[in-house]
């Protein structure tokens, strides 16, 4: 074996060890985790933003931080939105709650407010949520893995009417 072949066997087994220490997910390498951390904080500040100039997100954003608690110890990762065909404003938290404490929670919640439960996933492979509704709103509560810090989202959407579409 010549030691270019050395070389590149030993940077392939290097590299092998490196995204196996990281799980497979890229985001747990150093470099990445920075730039997703740099993403997450871009993404935050354009949609701080979005909301200051428009009444419509600015009215999900009361209803999803103001109106609807969150449980002892969420915290505020990252914030984001949609603002094309589906209106909405999300905000990404951390917390060592578990997904059935937190589900009982809202499951509480919203009947007691008038929401109506019009979703639940419990897993099985896929998505695991509760989503409900009342008047022109949807909030979606969802459990993810938490790679990258955030293990639950709650997104608050404007539903539109039929008079929207005309």
């Amino acid at each position: 074996m010549t030691k270019s072949q050395v070389r590149k066997i030993s940077l392939l087994v290097l590299a092998i060890a490196v995204v196996s220490l990281a799980g497979c997910n890229p985001r747990g390498l150093p470099g990445f985790r920075q730039i997703a951390k740099q993403e997450e904080e871009r993404e935050t500040k354009e949609t701080e933003e979005a909301i200051k100039k428009s009444p419509v997100l600015q009215e999900l954003d009361r209803l999803c931080t103001m109106e609807i608690p969150r449980p002892d110890g969420f915290v505020l990762v990252k914030k984001f939105r949609g603002f094309h065909s589906v209106i909405f404003v999300g905000y990404g938290y951390s917390s060592v709650s578990q997904y059935q404490e937190v589900k009982n929670f809202y499951m509480k919640y919203f009947p007691q407010h008038g929401w109506l439960l019009t979703k639940e996933e419990n897993g099985g492979g896929g998505p695991v949520y509760v989503e409900f509704s009342k008047d022109s709103y949807k909030v979606e509560v969802d459990r993810l893995s938490g790679r990258d810090g955030t293990n639950y989202t709650i997104t608050c959407e404007k539903l539109r009417s039929s008079s929207d579409e005309k």
